[in-house]
């Protein structure tokens, strides 16, 4: 499965509605969040295009992404080569209007980062019922801290929804 643009958007606004809890819990709190798989991350406000040039596991293998990936290259490589012009801009405009057509992994999963690691509220979340505490790792060792995936924003509409 995967998530359409509108989906993501859902996804996002209910993982953003999940951190706007933990940080009227934990006021200290100097963290923001991002999407991120194993391959990679992208902060949480990243569109279409930034998703594709930081993180482009996140975008399902298809002739879209096939063609937008293909269409990024050209567009580098004419800028490389000193050739940039109309063709360019062109090429731009037709990257644009395809990356609305993207189809996101939904196991990509929200987690929060940290400006300032404060390891006693770091432990605190590892705990706390406002984190997905399957996919967050519970030992001291770790400061990842995981609100869930994508698919279960998009499902649930994020809890305390």
């Amino acid at each position: 499965m995967s998530l359409d643009y509108a989906q993501l958007q859902l996804a996002i606004t209910a993982a953003k509605r999940q951190f706007s809890l933990i940080q009227a819990k934990y006021p200290a709190i100097k963290a923001y969040l991002v999407l991120s798989l194993p391959s990679g991350q992208t902060g949480i406000d990243s569109g279409p295009l930034q998703i594709l040039a930081e993180f482009p596991g996140m975008v399902i293998g298809d002739a879209v992404k096939t063609t937008a990936l293909d269409l990024q290259a050209r567009i580098k490589a004419m800028e490389w080569r000193g050739t940039a012009g109309p063709e360019v801009e062109q090429l731009r405009k037709e990257l644009e209007r395809i990356t609305w057509q993207f189809n996101y992994e939904e196991t990509c999963q929200v987690e929060m980062r940290f400006h300032e690691l404060q390891f006693d509220l770091i432990w605190a979340l590892q705990a706390d019922e406002l984190v997905d505490l399957q996919l967050t790792p519970q030992t001291k060792a770790s400061i990842r801290i995981v609100l869930g995936t994508l698919a279960s924003f998009a499902g649930a509409r994020g809890k305390g929804a």
